[in-house]
């Protein structure tokens, strides 16, 4: 009897085409099944995701509450939209009278003072700073600083000036800053200016540098005016105001808004302690 060697081949051929029929019957049958938990579970997830969103917003209006009702974000909001003001009032003054109009605006925003570094952050370059001043209506008080005529700079003009003179860094220290805030009745002969930079130029007899390394924390700006906090100039003058004025200052300082209360407690008592 004769074997048909063709035989196997036809058997796994028919078991191939089982196999794919099957596979095929398989796969639409899980993709049904993927459809109906689908069906079942999307709703179930978008249900979890959503408590999930709810309460990572509730925690996290929560911190941006907080961190919006800190004195530093504040003075950051105030001083970047100070900045901002100021850009748009010099940008549109020199598009539409050019550099001198430009100058008079910056100035404005400093007490009737500028510097060339404040001209070149608008786009005015040294050159013209130093041309403009030539022609009159500017005058050149120190090096890179110059007086705008015309402009009334108040009782803070004094503070500017001395702070643009000694340069970049500059802040005014302890009675100086009670002084701008006319806090403690006190009312220096100098004007004490720190900064942790070496200062080459010579300066006015009213103004006393302060070589310093401040904590950027105790910085601040007041009118525009590089500054220690109020609290952190009033820790610098003990012992060296009247203790009985320096408790006057905190609690002014308090009612006003320029030290926090939870800070005006450890001042009180580190004043206190000194005497």
């Amino acid at each position: 009897m004769t074997q048909d060697s063709s035989a196997p081949v036809v058997r796994f051929a028919a078991h191939a085409d089982l196999m794919v029929t099957e596979g095929g019957a398989i796969g639409r049958e899980l993709e049904r099944m993927q459809a109906r938990l689908g069906e079942v579970l999307d709703p179930l997830l978008a249900e979890a995701t959503k408590g999930m969103q709810d309460r990572l917003a509730t925690m996290i209006a929560s911190r941006l509450e907080e961190v919006a009702q800190s004195e530093g974000f504040r003075e950051a909001i105030s001083e970047a939209a100070r900045e901002i003001t100021l850009r748009a009032s010099v940008v549109e003054a020199m598009d539409r009278s050019g550099y001198r109009s430009a100058l008079y605006a910056l100035a404005a925003n400093h007490h009737g003072f500028l510097t060339t570094e404040m001209a070149r952050s608008v786009g005015v370059p040294a050159v013209e700073v130093r041309k403009l001043a030539a022609r009159g209506g500017m005058s050149n008080v120190a090096r890179g600083l110059y007086r705008v005529e015309g402009i009334d700079g108040g009782d803070h003009a004094p503070f500017a000036e001395a702070v643009l003179r000694v340069g970049q860094e500059a802040h005014l220290v302890g009675e100086s800053v009670l002084a701008l805030h006319d806090l403690a009745f006190v009312n220096p002969r100098r004007i004490k200016v720190g900064t942790p930079r070496r200062v080459r130029r010579e300066l006015p007899a009213h103004i006393e540098l302060v070589h310093t390394r401040t904590d950027p924390a105790d910085l601040t700006e007041y009118y525009g005016i590089g500054s220690l906090t109020v609290a952190a100039a009033i820790r610098d003058s003990i012992g060296a105001v009247m203790p009985e004025r320096l408790t006057e200052s905190v609690e002014r300082a308090t009612e006003e808004g320029l030290v926090r209360r939870r800070d005006a407690s450890a001042l009180l008592a580190e004043i206190a302690a000194a005497e």
